[in-house]
């Protein structure tokens, strides 16, 4: 992206009327109730095992990996 003279312009919550923040709220509010915005996780991947954790990421994983980091 360095050298592709490309422009990001990115949007705060500032940048929205108050009618569109609420209504954005709501929406979310009833995704989040139906199950519409859950995430995969894998089985935690513990800390010894950093490397292996590593390789999913690298092969695409779509799930998240945790790290199960000891008390």
């Amino acid at each position: 992206m360095l050298f592709d003279n490309i422009t990001i312009r990115l949007l705060g919550s500032d940048d929205f009327p108050a009618e569109a923040k609420q209504q954005a709220a709501t929406d979310l509010t009833a995704a989040a109730a139906d199950g519409a915005l859950s995430i995969a996780i894998d089985e935690p991947v513990h800390l010894d095992q950093a490397a292996r954790a590593h390789d999913l990421v690298d092969r695409g994983t779509r799930s998240r990996i945790l790290l199960a980091v000891p008390d």
